[in-house]
């Protein structure tokens, strides 16, 4: 009777202790409850009303939760593949590969791009941008720099695009704008459509907050420059005189002012606003150098002998010159024979050399001196000369 009495006790006792228990458990889940009752869901978040925090936290509660039930599916999984149950292992894989991951959509997005615009306060503007740019996967600020040039008969002879794709505030360098055939004016920097400088190219400048378009801004004016001279200079204004140069010495001619289309400036230059124009100065110049025998000494000959003058000709100009037609003229045709006659060559370039040789035979006595000149000539009537005067052995 004791021992029965003892027992009905014991139990009573487990069961005071369960019902404590179940009651704390329960007191706990209804707390649970209550807390995220308090979170709402991101899809009941008004994003254009509700605090950024507000919809921090609802976004936060979704990831939460997608983690919770992730790790969930994936150890009964785990489970199902330990206990060798094939159709549990399954249904939990593709439970698990069709589970979605929160998503801030594209209009979400857009309209927190705009808040972030609108927003005074330049911290709480960095802070929003910075979350969005990590969690939003339609959030790319684009900083695209383009320029593109148009022919007379609408033809794109030119095209520049170029896009920088950053975390907002951070830093980015402002492009250079390369040249090409076609794009020929002076380039001022990157800036507004209608022509009002933002920035320079190389310049350090921060992300913006949402897209921006920058357009190539050009000076107006025309350039002029000169690689022979040295010469150069930029003329503001729409209507421009050109300069006139002095040729370094008698070898060059000018042949006039050429901008990158080919286009020859004559006595002034007319540009657009906004627009501008350069010119290089076209020089043609042929230098006569390395004049010698082979075989012998210096200039000396042996009389009565055929001999090769060897000599080259070199472009120091800064136009390429086609044929070239090279002669040997002596001042006694007697004395001195040219036998190969006149010589040619299809073109130089420029900063090209090309060598050739006169086959000669000189008469007279040792020590006479026979002086000739080594003429070359283009085909617009140009002519260069140098004098060459030998002696006999």
């Amino acid at each position: 009777m004791k021992q029965f009495t003892k027992a009905i006790i014991v139990t009573l006792l487990l069961l005071a202790v369960a019902s404590m228990e179940l009651f704390a458990q329960g007191a706990v889940e209804q707390t649970n409850a209550a807390t995220l009752s308090k979170k709402m869901e991101l899809s009941a978040v008004d994003f254009e009303k509700d605090s950024v925090q507000t919809i921090k936290d609802a976004y936060q509660s979704e990831i939460e939760a997608y983690q919770a039930k992730y790790e969930s599916i994936y150890n009964k999984m785990v489970e199902s593949y330990n206990a060798g149950n094939v159709d549990d292992y399954f249904d939990a894989k593709g439970m698990l590969r069709n589970l979605e991951y929160p998503e801030i959509s594209q209009e979400q997005t857009e309209i927190l791009v705009k808040r972030i615009e609108n927003e005074k306060d330049e911290a709480a503007k960095a802070d929003l941008a910075n979350w969005l740019y990590e969690n939003s996967n339609y959030y790319m600020p684009t900083l695209t720099f383009t320029k593109e040039d148009g022919a007379d008969d609408g033809h794109t002879h030119f095209s520049f695009h170029y896009e920088i794709t950053s975390e907002p505030g951070s830093t980015v360098i402002v492009p250079e704008m390369r040249r090409s055939f076609g794009n020929d004016g002076i380039f001022a920097g990157w800036g507004t459509e209608d022509g009002k400088v933002l920035y320079e190219a190389g310049q350090e400048i921060k992300m913006p907050y949402s897209d921006q378009v920058l357009y190539a801004v050009y000076k107006t004016g025309v350039m002029f420059n000169d690689s022979i001279t040295g010469f150069e200079s930029f003329e503001d204004g729409e209507t421009i005189k050109v300069p006139e140069l002095t040729a370094p010495d008698d070898s060059y001619v000018f042949l006039g002012w050429y901008d990158a289309r080919g286009n020859k400036a004559e006595d002034t230059v007319t540009v657009e606003k906004g627009q501008s124009k350069v010119f290089t100065a076209v020089w043609k110049s042929v230098l006569i150098e390395e004049v010698r025998t082979r075989h012998y000494k210096g200039l000396a000959v042996p009389t009565d002998k055929a001999v090769d003058l060897a000599f080259s000709i070199f472009n120091q100009g800064s136009a390429n010159i086609g044929k070239l037609t090279v002669n040997l003229v002596s001042e006694n045709g007697e004395t001195l024979k040219n036998i190969s006659g006149e010589l040619s060559t299809k073109g130089v370039r420029v900063g090209e050399e090309k060598s050739g040789s006169f086959r000669i035979v000189a008469n007279g006595n040792s020590g006479d001196v026979i002086n000739a000149n080594i003429v070359v000539a283009d085909e617009d009537g140009n002519s260069w000369s140098t004098p060459v005067s030998l002696t006999i052995k």
